[in-house]
């Protein structure tokens, strides 16, 4: 019986990432197109190319006779997927609250448009109810996460269940995440510059940079996650949550002034500063844990 060689294994490690890259990039294509041709970010075309890098990593175990349970797909220790979901409250109220504290970009907290249309889904009213406001917050918090983990399950089944793992085999642990965090930045380049998926003015070229900044570090704190609890479900959790609460919560809450967006949102400065310090101290554990 053939034993397989480490150079056998970091090959046959360099094709399945090859293979998939491909398929990442041939699935996300389509649908990045179609969004690029209208100019805007519809929730079906949204969930399709959120759905390519799992399709893709799903496809590639098919076509390498691997098999699909293969991917770290059990649920794992709870207290990772819980830190998961606190993760994004934690670093986004590091980022909110001194913006609306401070009045950066002449941003404050409590956006009448958003509070008026919480109060509306929940209550069906046209007055504004505060009480139905903290409920739908609370809710969006809470029952929000299944739509948004609905669509980030389909990114990290291939980042986190496949992509990471594969590297793991030829690479050491700093490399995997900033590398993974590059290559999760760069497939989201194409949205930025050609749809509405950006701060809305101002250079986008300068917003995609900011946008990079802050999206690399996340690869190690992501790969931290997955290696710790041996499971995709905390990097679904997580990449459900910050979307959630960054994109649903955070944002809509604030006031926004002429200079708003230089620090808030996934295209502000405040967001890589906060992310960078956390990579940091992911990484720290992760080489006092053996991880790295």
């Amino acid at each position: 019986m053939h034993q397989v060689t480490q150079s056998e294994e970091r090959k046959a490690a360099w094709w399945a990432l090859g293979l998939f890259l491909i398929l990442v990039i041939s699935f996300s294509s389509i649908f990045v197109g179609l969004m690029g041709h209208q100019g805007g970010t519809p929730l079906l075309l949204v969930t399709g190319v959120m759905w390519s890098p799992g399709i893709a990593a799903i496809l590639t175990c098919l076509i390498l006779r691997r098999s699909i349970s293969s991917l770290p797909w059990h649920w794992g220790k709870w207290r990772w997927n819980w830190n998961a979901w606190l993760l994004p409250i934690a670093y986004g109220l590091a980022i909110y609250l001194p913006v609306w504290m401070i009045g950066l970009g002449g941003s404050g907290f409590g956006n009448a448009d958003t509070f008026s249309n919480w109060s509306h889904q929940l209550t069906g009213g046209e007055n504004t109810n505060m009480v139905a406001v903290v409920v739908f917050g609370i809710l969006l918090a809470t029952v929000g996460m299944v739509s948004t983990a609905s669509r980030a399950l389909g990114e990290e089944i291939g980042w986190r269940g496949f992509m990471i793992w594969e590297m793991r085999k030829i690479m050491p642990f700093w490399v995997i995440g900033l590398l993974s965090g590059m290559i999760w930045a760069m497939w989201h380049w194409p949205a930025i510059l050609f749809t509405d998926y950006n701060a809305g003015e101002g250079n986008f070229v300068l917003q995609m940079v900011v946008f990079t900044l802050a999206i690399v570090p996340q690869g190690i704190i992501y790969a931290y996650f997955a290696f710790k609890s041996n499971s995709l479900w905390p990097p679904v959790i997580l990449h459900a949550s910050h979307n959630l609460f960054i994109q649903q919560i955070f944002t809509p809450l604030t006031i926004k002034g002429e200079g708003s967006h230089f620090y808030i949102d996934e295209f502000g400065i405040a967001m890589p500063i906060i992310l960078c310090f956390l990579a940091l101290y992911f990484y720290r554990r992760a080489k006092k844990e053996g991880i790295a």
